[in-house]
C-alpha cells in the first residue's frame, strides 16, 4: 500500500479512499490538471493473472465508453514499472448510499430518488449492451445537498461487461455480491439488463428497510438459496409505516423470472416513485412514517386513504375520461393474487468449487460493518460463464378464453396507475365504438382505445376490456382502460399495431372536439406526438382546460396479442405503458 506523498504513474497519492479483494483505491492529484482523481491499482496477484489482464482491459474500455452525467468517468488505464494495472477516475467528493443508510441520513423520498438517478444510469448502460453486475448501495455515490438535486453517480463498472463481448471468459465462475444477486447470476446462466434491474429492487429494499434481502439468512449459502427459490421480501414487514405498494414494486423487480421483472430501470424507479407518492406528499423527504395498527389475525387491514394534495385542482367536470362505451356491470369477482412471482421450484443450489464461483462479498453494510472511509468502491473480479442461447419457435396462440386472465388486477393497476385504489367499474369481452362522439372520426383509435373502426378490418377474433377508476368517492382522481384484442398469429397482431402507430402519427397535433354522451357539452384533446419505446407504443394527450389533466395512450403486441391501454390522470408519464407492459409480460412468448 503507498503511502501519502508516494506516486504512481505520475500521481501523487493524497490518502487512500478504500481497500478491497481487487485492489485499493487513492486520492490522488492529477499530474496534469489542477484536479483530483480517484485511482485503483489492482492487486499484484490479478495482475499477473493473463486471462484477468485481457479481461480487465477489455472492460476498461467497455466502461471508458459510457459518458452519462450518472456514471463515474473513466479518465486514463495503465500499468505501474512493476506490473501492476490501474484505473484513473472521477473523484466524487461526498459519501455513498450504503454510508448515508449507516449514518442515519435515509429516507424513504432520499431512497427512491437515489434509486431513480441509479436507475438513468443503468438504462443508458444497458442500451448500450453493456450490464453493471454489481449494482449495489455502496456504489451509489452521492454528493451535494440532500434533496430532489442531490448528485448520485453510479461507479465501479470495474466487473461489467459488454453482452457481445463472449470471447474472454473462465468456465465456471460468475461475480456477484451474493446480497443483491440475481438467481441467474448465482447459477452462472446468461444475464443481461434485467439482472441489474433485479439488484437494484434488492438495493432499495435496503435503502427502505435498513437490511439487505433476506438478511435473517444463515450463510452466504442461505443467501444464494432465498434468491433461488424465496418469494421477494416485503418492505412492510421490516416498516409497517411504508406504503403496501411497494411490496408489490419490489416483487416485479426481484422476479425469479427475468421475463417479470420490468423492461427499464426507469420503469421500476417509475412505478416506485408512485407507489411512494401518489402526489399526496407535499414534503420532498418524508421520513418514515409510524407504524400502522397491527389488525387482529383473519381481520383484514383497513383501506388506505387517499388525501387529495392541497395545491391540486379538481379534475374537469364533464365525466372522468373521453372514453364511454356502453358497458354491462362486472360481476364481483374474489380479488386475484397481485403478483406472480417467478419462483423456480426444484433448484438444487450447489455451493462447491467448480460448479459456480462465487465472490461471495459482504454488502458493507452489516450491523459490525466499520463506517466507510471511500467514495469509490472496489470488489473482487471474476470472470463469467458465457452461456449459449437459442431461440425457440413462437408459442401456440393464445386462445379467446384465455384473455381476461391477461387484465391487471386492481391492486396492480392502482400500482402501476399511481393510485391509491382502484375499482373496476364495468368491462365487457368486445370492441367499442365511440366515433360517433368525435368530430375526426380517423383519429378515434388515437384517442380512445379497442374501437372497431380500427381493429374491424384487422382480422381480430376475440377482446376483453375493463374499465376502472379510482377508489376515492368524488370525482376519480384516476381512470384506467385495459384491454387486450387477440388474433390468428402473432404477425396479424404486430401489424395492427404497426398501423395503429402510423394512425396515430397521422393525428400528432390534431386536436379532437368529443361531445359527451346524453347532454351538449363537448371536451377539446389535443394528441401529442407518439414514441415507441422496447416495442410499445406511446402518446400523450392534453384536455384543453383540464389543468394538467390528460390521458395516455400505449399499445403493443406479443405472440398473437395486442394490449390496448390508457390512463387519465393529472400529468399521466408511462403510467399506460407499464400496464401494457405488463400486461404484455402475461402473454406467452
Amino acid at each position: 500500500m503507498l503511502a501519502p506523498g508516494q506516486t504512481v504513474a505520475g500521481y501523487r497519492v493524497e490518502r487512500v479512499l478504500g481497500v478491497g479483494g481487487m485492489g485499493v483505491v487513492y486520492l490522488v492529484a492529477n499530474p496534469e490538471l489542477p484536479r483530483r482523481d480517484a485511482l485503483k491499482v489492482l492487486s499484484a496477484e490479478l495482475s499477473q493473472d493473463a486471462d484477468f489482464r485481457a479481461r480487465f482491459t477489455r472492460e476498461a474500455e467497455v466502461a471508458s465508453m459510457l459518458d452519462h452525467p450518472n456514471i463515474t468517468s473513466i479518465y486514463r488505464r495503465g500499468t505501474t514499472e512493476d506490473g501492476q494495472l490501474w484505473i484513473a477516475m472521477q473523484f466524487i467528493d461526498g459519501t455513498d448510499a450504503d454510508a448515508a443508510l449507516r449514518a442515519g441520513t435515509m429516507t424513504p423520498h432520499r431512497a427512491v430518488h437515489i434509486v431513480t438517478e441509479v436507475g438513468k444510469a443503468l438504462d443508458y448502460a444497458h442500451q448500450r449492451n453493456v450490464v453493471h453486475r454489481d449494482v449495489k448501495p455502496a456504489n451509489f455515490l452521492l454528493s451535494g445537498p440532500v434533496g430532489p438535486n442531490e448528485r448520485v453517480l453510479l461507479c465501479d463498472f470495474g466487473i461489467a461487461r459488454a453482452l457481445d463481448d463472449a470471447g474472454i471468459t473462465v468456465t465456471g465462475s460468475v461475480t456477484a455480491t451474493v446480497a443483491y444477486a440475481a438467481p441467474e447470476v448465482l447459477t452462472g446462466r446468461a444475464v443481461d439488463g434485467r439482472s441489474d434491474i433485479y439488484s437494484l429492487g434488492c438495493a432499495l429494499f435496503r435503502l427502505l428497510t435498513g437490511k439487505p434481502p433476506y438478511h435473517d439468512s444463515a450463510s452466504a449459502a442461505a443467501v444464494m438459496n432465498a434468491h433461488l427459490r424465496q418469494d421477494p421480501p416485503r418492505v412492510t414487514d421490516l416498516v409497517p409505516g411504508l406504503p403496501r405498494a411497494l411490496d408489490a414494486v419490489i416483487a416485479r423487480a426481484m422476479a425469479k423470472d427475468p421475463a417479470k421483472r420490468y423492461r427499464s430501470a426507469a420503469d421500476f424507479s417509475g412505478a416506485a416513485v408512485a407507489a411512494l407518492d401518489e402526489r399526496t406528499v407535499p414534503a420532498p423527504q418524508r421520513r418514515f412514517t409510524p407504524a400502522a395498527p397491527v389488525p387482529p389475525p383473519g381481520q383484514a387491514p383497513p383501506p388506505a386513504q387517499t388525501v387529495p394534495p392541497p395545491s391540486a385542482p379538481a379534475p374537469p367536470p364533464g365525466g372522468w375520461a373521453p372514453h364511454y362505451p356502453q358497458y354491462q356491470p362486472a360481476p364481483a369477482a374474489p380479488v386475484r393474487r397481485g403478483w406472480v412471482l417467478g419462483a423456480i421450484a426444484g433448484v438444487v443450489v450447489l455451493v462447491a468449487a467448480g460448479i459456480v464461483g462465487i465472490t461471495a462479498l459482504s454488502d458493507r453494510g452489516g450491523a459490525d460493518a466499520p463506517p466507510p472511509t471511500a467514495t469509490t468502491s472496489a470488489t473482487s473480479p471474476s470472470a463469467t460463464t458465457t452461456t449459449t442461447t437459442t431461440t425457440r419457435p413462437p408459442g401456440p396462440p393464445v386462445a379467446a378464453s384465455a384473455l381476461a386472465g391477461l387484465l391487471i388486477s386492481p391492486e396492480e393497476l392502482a400500482n402501476l396507475a399511481g393510485a391509491a385504489g382502484i375499482t373496476v367499474t364495468a368491462s365487457a369481452p368486445m370492441l367499442s365504438d365511440d366515433s360517433g362522439a368525435v368530430d375526426r372520426k380517423d383519429c378515434v383509435g388515437a384517442w380512445v382505445p379497442v374501437q372497431r373502426t380500427v381493429y374491424g378490418e384487422q382480422g381480430w377474433n376475440a377482446a376483453e376490456q375493463q374499465m376502472s377508476r379510482s377508489a376515492n368517492e368524488g370525482p376519480p382522481s384516476h381512470t384506467v382502460t385495459q384491454a387486450v384484442v387477440s388474433f390468428a398469429d402473432a404477425a396479424a397482431a404486430e401489424a395492427s399495431v404497426g398501423q395503429q402507430s402510423e394512425q396515430w402519427s397521422g393525428c400528432a397535433g390534431q386536436v379532437i372536439t368529443a361531445t359527451m354522451p346524453d347532454s351538449s357539452e363537448t371536451v377539446r384533446y389535443t394528441l401529442g406526438s407518439p414514441s415507441t419505446e422496447d416495442g410499445v407504443v406511446r402518446m400523450r394527450e392534453t384536455r384543453e382546460g383540464g389543468n394538467g389533466w390528460g390521458c395516455e395512450r400505449a399499445i403493443g403486441a406479443r405472440n398473437n396479442v395486442v394490449a390496448d391501454t390508457m390512463v387519465c390522470r393529472y400529468d399521466p408519464a408511462g403510467q399506460a405503458v407499464a400496464i401494457a407492459r405488463a400486461i404484455l409480460d402475461r402473454v406467452p412468448a
